[in-house]
């Protein structure tokens, strides 16, 4: 089955309209979503290039080993999301929110990272390497090990944030 049907069953069983509860393993994907609901879904070793998520909830799903190369993520609530081991290259993370997630091992690299909510968020050795930044909050956030060389942010608003 396509991981394009297989997320689109995953919306329905969500929507109570038939489907059932999914996830991607080892797959690759390139398609465009929008107005999913994808909460719960699990992402393992799977590759996402230019992939496009709009609108789309990731409440408490969990991506782990996974590659995103050029995706954007579009208002999308990905509260409680827990990502590790995964790397995302030249994404865009643009108006949403992501309060309470959880990174642990991941690299983001050449991203843009703006207007998103980080608040009461955990970050493991994450690298955000010559990333770019705008309107990024978070109160409560907590970082260990956490590398910014070579990104710039602009008007961030940390509040209790104990990082490094």
């Amino acid at each position: 089955m396509s991981s394009l049907q297989i997320i689109q069953d995953h919306d329905k069983w969500r929507k109570g309209t038939g489907g059932a509860p999914a996830g991607l393993a080892g797959e690759s994907d390139g398609n465009v979503y929008l107005g999913l609901d994808l909460g719960l879904i699990t992402f393992t070793s799977s590759t996402f290039k230019s992939s496009r998520f709009g609108t789309t909830s990731f409440v408490d799903a969990v991506w782990t080993a996974c590659r995103f190369t050029g995706c954007s993520f579009s208002r999308c609530d990905m509260q409680r999301i827990k990502v590790s081991g995964c790397s995302f290259v030249g994404c865009t993370f643009a108006a949403s929110q992501l309060r309470a997630s959880s990174f642990s091992d991941c690299t983001l690299s050449h991203c843009n990272l703006i207007s998103l909510n980080f608040d009461a968020s955990h970050w493991s050795q994450v690298k955000l390497l010559d990333c770019r930044g705008q309107q990024v909050s978070a109160a409560d956030l907590v970082g260990e090990q956490v590398d910014f060389t070579g990104s710039r942010f602009e008007d961030m608003q940390f509040t209790n944030a104990r990082i490094n």
